[in-house]
């Protein structure tokens, strides 16, 4: 049976051929697409009136750039990690394609008190292996978030709410005990990363690395083959009726972007996400469409700083200097085509809680050599090498790293860049087994996840700045900011709390981009999500 697709305001973001000539005709030529959308909700996007029946079944291809290596649903690091499950697990809440919080696998849920919450689960929900899901499943599923097994990292736990304990009820009925008032809690259920809700015992029932059992509208057809991928065929189980609208997805690694671009040009895979350069090339390409939008993940550059350590980047005047060495806005025109913002500690787009692009290029990351200069002979340093270590199969990171190099040249850093694979380099990273690194951060489910690996308690803050002197006004405004429950209150707290971060420059944040997806034109319903996954596909359908 056909129905109306569960959420009307599902939109797509395209590109279009005058959006091309004029930012080609702006920047010069070979330069394309015009000014990044600037959330989810942009006034720029193109809204697509879905007609009330919706044609059910087919079956489609996705690139997939990045191998997830694992699918186990709690302790991934990897953004790849949750792009391999995320089709096969729900969580108790959800988020709309604007990041409205709704309920998903609860039917209500009661605050009684600012440290306890008491959640109420849909009834005759079932697992995509025929269970149904109880209180109990929940219980298990935070109890394993709390601590990650292996496959996961416990560098996952700096996104976890402060959840004391759970507590089964009864059969439908959840009990949550909080440590303290924690104003992350909604946002870390609807993202949904790393909360998960999976049947009681799964971890003994199959190997979550490659198998899974969930909620969600998909579950596994086989098993997940690294390095291969996956194909996920619809959960006769799912609990939204007449979703997904798709038979099967099949998830192909494709890690080489011109080999993507030739299977979308063959029609042998109906989407993937390319880069601005195969957009520009696709674009008007017969049979597909280009989609695109900013999105959470942003480039940085980290440092560590470690005890008994006497680097020059200890001193906060030579990260100072490396902020004003980097020419943001050369990145984003030449690695990014001009679609992109600078980006603060927390990211272009999201939603009120970013610095203004007029107080980041002003102020803090202004292009200013002559600055540079003077903080570096402020430092009493000339100059020094530096490994920087970095992703090795993204384009847009070898890019980055070569303008980087030939920046900081003109400060007298010398960078010798050393490319990784995922898996090696989030291993080293979470365990700061590295001098610089330049990497990405994705979606947070809250703004605080952007700032909580600069205070003390964190893993990665004891992984990365152990050396670090303290700063007592940073981090009570990242605590209070955890705890304070009305968003007008928090806000002026985070906009403080990341010029103090400027400031310190313990981690430099470089640009936000839009992310580009090309889609087979068949493929509807489609959008690039700013969570940097792809919840699109549980809604998506093919017409003839």
């Amino acid at each position: 049976m056909s129905e109306k697709p569960n959420d009307s305001s599902v939109f797509e973001r395209q590109v279009t051929r005058r959006d091309l000539l004029e930012k080609a005709g702006k920047v010069g030529a070979g330069v394309v697409v015009a000014g990044a959308v600037a959330g989810p909700a942009a006034a720029a996007a193109r809204r697509v009136n879905v007609a009330k029946k919706v044609p059910v079944g087919g079956s489609i291809t996705w690139g997939q750039d990045v191998d997830p290596g694992h699918i186990a649903p709690f302790g991934g690091i990897l953004t790849a990690n949750h792009q391999g499950n995320e089709l096969i697990y729900d969580s108790l809440l959800e988020w709309d394609p604007k990041l409205n919080v709704r309920n998903a696998l609860v039917e209500s849920y009661d605050v009684v008190n600012a440290k306890r919450i008491v959640w109420t689960l849909k009834q005759g929900l079932k697992f995509s292996n025929g269970q149904e899901l109880t209180a109990a499943d929940a219980k298990y599923s935070f109890d394993l978030q709390a601590n990650p097994p292996l496959p996961g990292s416990v560098a996952s736990l700096t996104q976890f709410p402060g959840i004391a304990s759970t507590t089964a009820l009864s059969k439908y009925k959840l009990q949550m005990d909080l440590k303290t008032p924690d104003a992350r809690l909604y946002g870390y259920l609807a993202w949904g990363r790393y909360s998960s809700i999976v049947p009681n015992g799964m971890y003994q029932m199959v190997d979550p690395a490659v198998d899974g059992i969930g909620t969600g509208p998909f579950k596994l057809d086989g098993k997940f083959v690294p390095n291969t991928g996956l194909t996920v065929v619809r959960n006769p189980n799912f609990w939204k009726s007449g979703l997904p609208y798709l038979n099967s997805i099949t998830y192909k690694v494709i890690t080489d972007e011109q080999t993507r671009v030739a299977a979308l040009r063959a029609g042998s895979i109906q989407g993937a996400t390319v880069s601005a350069d195969s957009a520009a090339a696709l674009n008007g390409a017969n049979g597909l469409t280009v989609l695109h939008g900013l999105n959470a993940s942003f480039r940085e550059l980290q440092f560590t700083i470690k005890k008994g350590e006497t680097k020059p980047w200890h001193d906060k005047r030579v990260r100072q200097a490396v902020s004003f060495a980097i020419n943001r806005q050369n990145i984003i025109d030449k690695v990014y085509r001009s679609f992109g913002q600078y980006a603060g500690h927390i990211p272009a787009g999201y939603g009120p809680w970013p610095l203004s692009q007029d107080e980041l290029q002003t102020n803090y990351e202004k292009y200013d050599l002559p600055k540079a200069k003077a903080l570096m002979k402020a430092a009493g340093s000339s100059g020094f090498n530096v490994t920087l270590t970095t992703f090795a199969n993204q384009v847009d990171y070898a890019a980055m790293s070569a303008l980087i190099k030939s920046d900081l040249q003109q400060i007298g850093i010398n960078v010798d860049i050393v490319a990784q694979d995922s898996a090696t380099f989030a291993a080293r990273n979470g365990t700061g087994q590295f001098e610089w690194d330049l990497t990405g951060r994705g979606m947070r489910g809250d703004p605080d996840g952007y700032v909580n690996e600069y205070h003390p308690a964190s893993t990665s803050y004891q992984a990365w700045f152990p050396g670090y002197p303290a700063n007592t006004k940073m981090f009570r405004l990242i605590g209070n900011g955890r705890i304070v429950l009305d968003p007008k209150k928090r806000l002026p707290m985070y906009k403080e709390l990341d010029k103090v971060l400027m400031e310190e420059m313990l981690e430099v944040p470089l640009v936000s981009f839009s992310k580009f997806q090309v889609v087979s034109n068949k493929l509807k319903n489609m959008y690039v999500a700013f969570s940097d996954f792809n919840p699109g596909l549980r809604t998506a359908y093919l017409v003839s």
